[in-house]
């Protein structure tokens, strides 16, 4: 399969990176710097400079991408609208799109309860907005949207799953997830799509 990975310099979208290279599949890691990645090497992965601001990089860095998988975010240094942007760009460019959102945001918003919500709407302000854009654009398109919590780095022990979001009781505590886990089931998602044109949950088991 030939998979686009877009934020791949990040720490989420370099293991999406990895893991998609190590399952065998050609990789198109998209960024702003490629230099990044310089340390990544194999016959399977291509790195392309590519900028949301320069629609026609993206465009191309995409072009013949069986899939795209997003682990795109954004710095309070830069304009949120980023993210909806991108996304709508990606979404009606791409055959299928696999996006990762957050919890609590755009199409989970109330997934956390209302105080929490709140007080989620007012720290990350900034992007707020922004996330809800995102997350409608590649709805529209038919794609799918994973949402977790907290991002983590802790090991993963292979026993997450993806979970529809309709019907996901409201949560007092955030569910984290681990980096390599994320990756692991948006790849999982990308070759055997489940949740096409919806929102799913990622969830893992509590640590003991």
């Amino acid at each position: 399969m030939k998979i686009a990975v877009l934020g791949s310099t990040g720490r989420t979208g370099r293991l999406l990176v990895t893991q998609a290279l190590g399952r065998g599949h050609q990789v198109t890691a998209v960024a702003r710097t490629p230099d990044r990645l310089a340390d990544l090497a194999a016959d399977n992965l291509r790195t392309v400079r590519a900028d949301v601001g320069d629609p026609a990089t993206v465009l191309a860095a995409v072009d013949g991408a069986d899939v795209v998988i997003s682990a795109l975010g954004i710095t309070r240094s830069q304009d949120p609208r980023v993210l909806g942007d991108g996304a709508a760009l990606v979404a009606g460019a791409a055959p299928r799109v696999v996006w990762l959102g957050s919890l609590g945001l755009g199409a989970t918003t109330g997934a956390l309860g209302s105080l929490n919500g709140l007080l989620l709407k007012r720290l990350l302000r900034h992007e707020w907005d922004a996330k809800a854009v995102a997350d409608r654009a590649v709805l529209d398109a038919g794609g799918t949207l994973v949402h977790a919590g907290p991002l983590t780095d802790r090991p993963y022990r292979g026993r997450g799953t993806l979970v529809p979001a309709q019907g996901l009781k409201p949560r007092l505590v955030p569910p984290t997830a681990p980096r390599a886990g994320i990756a692991a089931l948006m790849l999982d998602e990308a070759e055997h799509p489940r949740h096409p044109a919806s929102t799913a949950v990622a969830l893992f088991p509590r640590r003991r």
